[in-house]
């Protein structure tokens, strides 16, 4: 026979099932990590060469670190790919501390956030910690079309390329009074820039360093970068770290000294020359 008391508690019992169903998985502190012997690691799932599917599994620059930090830690790494939101206080939301609106599980770490005091204080739930790359804008070039002396002055002969809608776009639209606009090209897809470039319908492109830099070394190809004076530009370089949950500010501390010793040790260097990206240690805080 039920008693009353049983059926509560049968009630209770899944009303906490439907919840975790509905909600996911939560984030955990260090010592859950490491006794469920699982680090969960949120990864965007299309963001070369940080992370990014190839041959059904994932792989890049991120997901590499993510296995190396689980390691650390003794555990093993269960990625959790995610398509980008509209902005990075979605992605913290879905990925962090509070799960997706459809239901999912949240990653006990996040990787690729952008170090923003500004969009730290607007996500009080998530705590943004660990600095682990310097994203810079940068410009690749043929050394044939541009001499040792690299100004964007030169674009007021030879054509550069620019994704469409970018800050690089910005920049070499209105600087120097539009002077070079007339040999501004525009691109939507990096990968189609890059071919364009490869092709010499370009004499340089300008973007995220490290996202040039991997698709020519998916193309087998290398070009030399600068960082020429680009007065005016919104920003031509941010930190990425990581994202934990605020109750979970241990893990992120574990997770930081091992990044570390990556550092130190040259390992974060070495996974990115894998994906031919040139590794921008962030400035010391």
């Amino acid at each position: 026979m039920t008693t009353p008391t049983s059926l509560t508690a049968r009630i209770l019992l899944s009303a906490i099932a439907l919840a975790l169903m509905a909600f996911g998985v939560s984030a955990r502190p260090l010592d859950e990590v490491v006794a469920s012997k699982l680090l969960r690691v949120a990864v965007h799932e299309d963001n070369s060469p940080f992370s990014f599917r190839a041959n059904g599994a994932m792989t890049g620059i991120d997901v590499d670190i993510a296995t190396a930090l689980a390691k650390t830690l003794g555990v093993g790494v269960e990625l959790i790919p995610r398509m980008q939101g509209e902005d990075v206080d979605t992605d913290l939301r879905a990925n962090v501390w509070k799960g997706p609106l459809l239901g999912g599980p949240v990653g006990d770490v996040m990787m690729h956030v952008p170090l923003d005091r500004e969009l730290a204080l607007r996500n009080r739930e998530a705590v943004l910690i660990n600095p682990y790359f310097e994203q810079r804008i940068a410009l690749g070039y043929d050394p044939a079309k541009i001499g040792p002396e690299i100004s964007f002055d030169v674009f007021k002969r030879e054509k550069v390329g620019v994704r469409l809608g970018s800050v690089s776009d910005y920049f070499v639209m209105f600087t120097q009074d539009g002077a070079l606009r007339n040999n501004v090209l525009h691109f939507i897809k990096p990968s189609d820039g890059v071919k364009r470039f490869l092709d010499k319908e370009m004499a340089a492109i300008l973007g995220v360093r490290s996202e040039l830099e991997g698709l020519l070394h998916e193309a087998g190809a290398k070009a030399p970068f600068a960082e020429p004076p680009m007065p005016g530009i919104i920003r031509s370089r941010w930190i990425l770290g990581v994202a934990v949950k605020e109750n979970s500010r241990d893990l992120g501390y574990a997770l930081g000294a091992a990044l570390d010793k990556m550092k130190q040790s040259g390992a974060l260097a070495a996974i990115c020359s894998k994906y031919g990206v040139t590794y921008a240690p962030p400035p010391l805080q």
